[in-house]
């Protein structure tokens, strides 16, 4: 552990913690705006650090990835749109409890779990992550098709009122990824001869589009223009109750791991390891039915889980060279640049770059708690903006966002065909969380079935023979019947 003490003497000056402070900053203003992303944020930072060495220069690029990541829950908290993607599951409780007139109790329990998560996962980074990397190096494209038929289990969970219509929508979700070149091969299909359509439909555009746009469309069909809908309550506490931390300790820890985990998968990200969460959560829950009402362990789950992504994804990058996501990838970029070389070198070699990353990620965590926990009486007055101001803006920002992240008009067309798709969805009661899911995990379950047909000749017995595939979708199958048994046996008792 001679690496720590090394990094914190590296980091633990003024100037090093002023600029983890400002990116941080930075960073939960580009997670709090609906179309500004960590990996944006990232991207035009990424010519400041040039000039600041590489212990600064990482410093800042992780307090903005940090600030970012734990930004998104303003937004979806409390206009019920994700700043992140990684911030979809928190608008599930965090959002009704907004306009239950709880929107502070919600982001105070936001930010005191991507605290934990934060820490949990930088304490997993530093003791086991070599060992966690080799155990994701077992990962094959078979593993990775279980994991995506897993992730697909929860549907269940979040479609409980109307299965069929979570399914439908999933489907709906699955059938979106298809648009644009084939993942496998790259021949194009469903273009219908329009050369934007290579591209496929960008997570950007499809996620403001269903969440923003469509919000839009229900707000100014169904709401006064005039007033706030939501209001909030009278006081921000740092910390929750002695007794909602007690009884979260457990939803805590577990969502960490899971994050973390989710973390180290390379293309897996926050939007998953929240999902699985989430469902995990409510699984264990006492109360699973308050799920989706405004209940804390939901936001709880969703934020202890992205946040640790943040120390997952770095351990396949430090000790791989391996980006655990889109925005590590972008900081793969920055120890480039600053003449690194990530892999299992960089330890022996750049041992005080090693702790001063462990170290830099460790206080980005403990100021992103500190500033949003400070200024969250500020952040949170948003929603008293009157809805006929704040929604043009909205609408303009996920319209700059869209198109600055591939200078694409054909993008914007995107966002508005799907906001009008989900408006109509959600006025025929469909629910969007099963669509997004079914558009995250769609490439992963397609892609890596045909790349395990692949490899083995078209033999489909590997995906149940080799032990871990095997393993995720006993437990995939276990998620879908479990729920059907409890809910039969609670029929059977009730006659």
């Amino acid at each position: 552990m001679e690496f720590l003490w090394i990094g914190l003497e590296q980091t633990f000056n003024i100037y090093t913690i002023l600029i983890i402070a400002g990116s941080v900053f930075l960073g939960i203003f580009f997670g709090a705006i609906p179309g500004l992303t960590a990996s944006l944020g990232i991207a035009l930072l990424l010519p400041f650090t040039f000039g600041l060495g590489p212990v600064n220069g990482l410093a800042a690029l992780l307090g903005m990835y940090v600030g970012a990541t734990s930004g998104g829950m303003i937004s979806a908290t409390l206009i019920g749109i994700p700043g992140t993607g990684a911030s979809i599951v928190t608008t599930f409780d965090g959002y009704p409890m907004a306009q239950q007139g709880k929107a502070n109790h919600a982001l105070s329990l936001g930010v005191f779990a991507s605290l934990v998560g934060g820490i949990i996962s930088m304490i997993l980074l530093t003791f086991i992550s070599p060992l966690l990397a080799e155990v994701a190096l077992m990962f094959g494209p078979w593993e990775y098709f279980a994991l995506g038929i897993f992730g697909l289990t929860i549907v269940v969970s979040v479609s409980s009122e109307n299965m069929l219509k979570g399914l439908i929508a999933a489907c709906i979700g699955v059938f979106i990824t298809m648009f644009g070149q084939d993942p496998v091969v790259a021949t194009p299909r469903f273009t219908f001869g329009f050369a934007q359509l290579e591209g496929g439909f960008s997570l950007l555009p499809t996620l403001l589009g269903f969440f923003a746009i469509s919000r839009f469309f229900m707000d100014v069909n169904s709401t006064d223009k005039s007033t706030a809908t939501i209001k909030l309550d009278k006081k921000y506490n740092i910390f929750p109750s002695l007794k909602i931390i007690k009884s979260s300790i457990g939803n805590l820890i577990r969502s960490s791991f899971i994050g973390t985990w989710i973390g180290i998968l390379p293309g897996a990200g926050g939007s998953i390891a929240s999902f699985l969460s989430y469902d995990r959560a409510r699984k264990a829950s006492k109360t699973p039915e308050k799920f989706g009402t405004g209940h804390d362990e939901g936001v709880i789950a969703s934020e202890s889980s992205n946040n640790a992504v943040t120390g997952g994804a770095l351990i396949p990058l430090m000790t791989l060279g391996i980006p655990g996501d889109m925005v590590t990838a972008v900081i793969l970029g920055g120890l480039l640049i600053h003449g690194l070389q990530p892999g299992p070198m960089l330890f022996s070699n750049n041992a005080e770059i090693v702790g001063s990353i462990f170290i830099g990620l460790l206080f980005a965590t403990i100021l992103m708690f500190i500033i949003q926990s400070g200024l969250m009486r500020y952040f949170a007055r948003i929603i008293q903006v009157p809805k006929h101001i704040l929604l043009p803006i909205i609408i303009v920002m996920s319209m700059v966002g869209t198109f600055s992240a591939n200078n694409r008009i054909f993008d914007l067309w995107v966002l508005i065909i799907f906001g009008l798709i989900g408006y109509i969805l959600i006025l025929n009661k469909f629910d969007l969380a099963p669509l997004i899911l079914g558009y995250i995990l769609g490439p992963i379950i397609e892609q890596n079935w045909r790349l395990g047909l692949m490899v083995t000749g078209g033999e489909v017995l590997p995906f149940v023979t080799r032990p871990l595939s095997l393993l995720l979708l006993v437990v995939a199958a276990l998620s879908i019947l479990y729920p059907i048994f409890k809910k039969k046996r609670t029929v059977e008792k009730q006659k």
